[in-house]
């Protein structure tokens, strides 16, 4: 080890891949030394100070190790630079730290870099700050967030001192603030910023039965409503719910559609009735354009919302939306101004009527929805809505004292009785039924949902009310008569009405227009809020939330006889199942484990199809409404700018989701691409020197099976033997030793004991590296000596838990065309090839206990 500790010797100027250590040669960040804020300060002076800097300079060459006794840091450059001071009295600076010290001095390098951006632009948002920082450090295994500051905030406050500049910036006024004032710190940065990889919830979170949040489940049709799925989720604010008895139930349902949706029967929102939503002749309802809306309206009713007074304009409108033709509901523009919102505007933010198509801006609130006192029900919330929206309850609205909201009879079903189970596939029935032994019936203990945002309770404080004794009413009934009645009698939708209403004879008895409404019986007990009407909700289990228990009965030992026709008629059905059965398209059905595990990672948060049919079909409205001349904040009105943006990630979602099935079992199946073999060739060169005679090379991933035959070419021109073993799920090119078989799936004795295995190569990546952790994983099992790897930056680590060593890694090797799509040709059949805009690097891991072994060997060859 070279050491730079006498006076006058020559010290390199940069010092990289750089760690410090103390007396013990335990790692510490350079933070724990004094800031040298004075630069002309030389003192030697090592009384407490024992701290040294380990790293690499000129290229990697040369290794140092040097006492050092301070730090500073300079923002005046176009980057950050830190420096340490060491013992010969000069200033060192450092360069990027080793990879396993960078959680050690994280904290202190968001620190730096933060006060070098606000710095250089002082008036940045807090948005921009914290997007620079996320995308400087995207490489950490933590993203920098508020809390890594608080830390340092002794530096801060000693550097904001120092730097008018740095006292006067927007953030750090934010920073003082909140420190100060006693705020919360966010615990990442996706808590202050919407990044451009990140999701906004664009479903209402709030439940459409009682307007409360909790655990929701997410309609998958075109109304993008959520409602508490079992009785239990629904207690704390008296809800209906939607009468799922537990979590098994609702579970087993892979895509949920409320019986509007499902149906195809919709209410208008102005006046309440239902009407045929499909798209056909009988349409009766139609939905409004906005992406994130979801309802639906008669085209009379609308049209005379959007043209009061104005009979000519509605009558023109109406005729246009019967033909088909988009429009935007008046809940997009404020009741007063008649302005569009503005979400990053505080002012100009909506607040959303849940009984009818009113809205206002922030600063257009009635001031009977204002702040509520202790006599006053409250009719405004914040934080139930997406968007940073206000829910209110308008002054058209009566409020029910006993339910804090106003009668909950605004919504009806279609006239059938659903049988949760029943709609179930018998694989699905049987899960009900296994999960049944887990999961007691009645008030589910779990209360987990489909999809969970946080548990979001009205609040109190909130934008709140008027005088609530106005009368419950929607727009008067006699604004929404139709402006010519139609005598036309749809056949067809006269069949459905009638199939519909006789799914079940008991639903059938029951006034749907109060479908939610009714029962007193449970509301003196004091359980339920009144107005509801329990055994009319969707499920027909409501009335008894908890079941009572069925008397058991004894069940008699003794089989019952067989007679021959009863054995013929089972035999002939055995022989029908077998002759039924194809045993070759089961194995193509069978899906590899690691196929498994991709698509179900790939859509990390759910979006619905009717949410995806909505946003593109707003997209649409929006082009056409610009061509004909629209305002752009109109065109905003039905697609948001943000839309746009999660059009693309649903886009990138879906084709890593459906690649399997688009492209079929060919090589360029899972979104996978094949080393070129130059690369190979050059990987094989520096990988044979550390290959024993009588090792076993194992290639996890092999594809078309090309590395392998190389290796084993090169080792027996130096005259070793090896054994090579190459897994795959797709048939390779070369069959060299090749096994036909999923990674996941390999047994612990199917191999030799770890100490002369070599594994590893190219994994297929996934997202953010899911599938290359899955592959590491399972290769760790079988405790090989060495682990070569093409991986990506976000793969995790295997010195993490000091198990393994990393002997070196080369993240220039495989730039510009190191990989190929295998199996894709271009137009003049010329084989596809990938360039790379972001190159993975070439590692090679070593067991700790031959680490020094192979550490030896690469230093002999000139591989560090």
């Amino acid at each position: 080890m070279a050491s730079s500790d006498e006076e006058g010797e020559i010290l390199p100027q940069y010092v990289s891949n750089y760690h410090f250590v103390d007396d013990s040669g335990a790692s510490v960040s350079f933070s724990v030394l004094p800031v040298r804020w004075d630069v002309n300060d030389v003192s030697t002076n090592l009384e407490g100070t024992h701290v040294a800097l380990r790293g690499t300079c000129s290229n990697g060459i040369q290794k140092i190790y040097l006492p050092v006794m301070g730090w500073k840091f300079e923002l005046s450059y176009v980057q950050p630079e830190i420096s340490v001071f060491c013992k010969a009295k000069k200033w060192v600076m450092l360069q990027k730290p080793r990879k396993v010290f960078e959680q050690v001095v994280r904290k202190i390098l968001i620190t730096v870099h933060w006060l070098h951006f606000i710095k250089k632009n002082p008036n940045a948002s807090e948005k921009s700050v914290w997007k620079h920082l996320l995308k400087t450090f995207s490489t950490y295994e933590d993203p920098p967030s508020e809390n890594d500051l608080l830390d340092h905030k002794g530096l801060i406050m000693e550097a904001a001192r120092r730097d008018k500049d740095l006292k006067a910036s927007r953030s750090f006024c934010t920073f003082i603030g909140k420190s100060e004032g006693g705020e919360t710190f966010y615990e990442g940065v996706q808590t202050i910023i919407d990044d451009d990889g990140s999701e906004k919830d664009f479903f209402d979170t709030a439940c459409a039965i009682c307007d409360n949040g909790g655990d929701i489940l997410c309609c998958n049709g075109r109304c993008l409503r959520s409602f508490h799925p079992t009785v239990a989720d629904g207690v704390e604010s008296q809800c209906a719910s939607l009468g799922y008895r537990n979590k098994a139930e609702y579970e087993a349902i892979q895509i949920f559609m409320c019986e509007n949706c499902i149906y195809q029967q919709h209410q208008c929102f102005a006046c309440g009735r239902l009407g045929f939503s499909d798209r056909s002749s009988s349409q009766e309802v139609f939905p409004c354009a906005s992406a994130t809306c979801g309802h639906f309206y008669h085209p009379q009713c609308v049209a005379r919302l959007l043209h009061t007074g104005n009979e000519i304009q509605a009558e023109e409108l109406r005729a246009k939306i019967s033909t088909g033709e988009s429009f935007v509901c008046p809940a997009h523009k404020c009741f007063i101004c008649k302005e569009c919102e503005d979400a990053d505007v505080d002012a100009l933010q909506f607040a959303m009527c849940r009984r009818c198509p009113k809205a206002y801006h922030r600063k257009c609130l009635p001031r009977g929805i204002v702040h509520a006192h202790e006599n006053n029900l409250a009719r405004a919330w914040e934080g139930l809505l997406p968007n940073r929206r206000i829910l209110i309850y308008c002054m058209e609205h009566k409020i029910d004292r006993q339910l804090k909201t106003p009668a909950r009879d605004h919504i009806i079903f279609p006239k059938v009785e659903r049988r949760h189970t029943l709609q179930l596939m018998p694989r699905q029935r049987k899960l009900v039924i296994s999960k049944r032994t887990e999961v007691s019936d009645g008030f589910a203990v779990d209360r987990t949902a489909v999809k969970k945002p946080k548990l979001i309770k009205k609040l109190h404080d909130c934008v709140e009310i008027g005088n609530s004794s106005e009368t419950d009413k929607r727009y008067p009934a006699h604004d929404f008569e139709p402006l010519k009645k139609s005598n036309i009698i749809h056949p067809d939708k006269q069949a459905l009405k009638k199939n519909i209403c006789s799914v079940s004879a008991r639903s059938s008895t029951v006034d749907t227009r109060n479908l939610l409404s009714g029962n007193n019986s449970l509301v003196n007990s004091g359980f339920y809020p009144s107005k509801f009407k329990q055994q009319n909700i969707v499920s027909s289990k409501m009335k008894n939330s908890i079941p009572d228990k069925p008397a058991m009965k004894k069940i008699s030992s003794s089989l019952p006889s067989v007679g021959a026709e009863t054995k013929k008629r089972i035999l002939m059905l055995m022989e029908d199942v077998s002759s039924s059965f194809d045993a070759e398209e089961f194995k193509k059905r069978n899906v590899p484990n690691t196929l498994l595990y991709c698509s179900r990672n790939a859509l990390e948060k759910s979006f619905t199809l009717g949410l995806v049919e909505a946003s593109v079909k707003a997209v649409r409205t929006a082009l056409q409404n610009l061509e004909k001349g629209c305002s752009i904040e109109d065109a905003k009105t039905v697609c948001q700018p943000e839309i746009l943006k999660q059009i693309f990630r649903w886009q990138k979602k879906l084709g890593i989701y459906l690649t399997p099935f688009l492209h079929g079992a060919r090589y360029t199946s899972f979104g996978r691409h094949f080393t070129q073999v130059g690369k190979l060739k050059e990987i094989v060169d520096r990988l044979q020197w550390y290959v024993q005679d009588g090792d076993m090379i194992v290639d996890f991933c092999c594809g078309s099976n090309e590395f392998s035959c190389l290796l084993k070419e090169k080792l027996e021109q130096t005259g070793k033997s090896c054994l090579f073993r190459n897994y795959d799920i797709i048939q390779a090119k070369n069959d060299f030793c090749f096994e036909k078989k999923d990674w996941l799936k390999v047994g612990l004795g199917e191999l030799p004991d770890g100490a002369r295995l070599i594994m590893g190569l190219n994994p297929p990546f996934g997202v953010k590296a899911s599938l290359s952790n899955i592959f590491i994983k399972k290769a760790l099992e079988f405790k090989p000596k060495l682990i070569v790897l093409i991986t990506p930056k976000e793969t995790e680590r295997l010195d993490k838990n000091g198990a393994y060593d990393l002997i070196w890694e080369d993240d220039a090797l495989l730039s510009g065309k190191a990989f190929y799509l295998p199996g894709s040709v271009d137009v003049n059949d010329n084989q596809m090839e990938s360039w790379n805009l972001s190159p993975p690097p070439l590692y090679l891991w070593s067991r700790t206990d031959w680490t020094v072994r192979h550490m030896s060997v690469a230093q002999q060859c000139g591989h560090i």
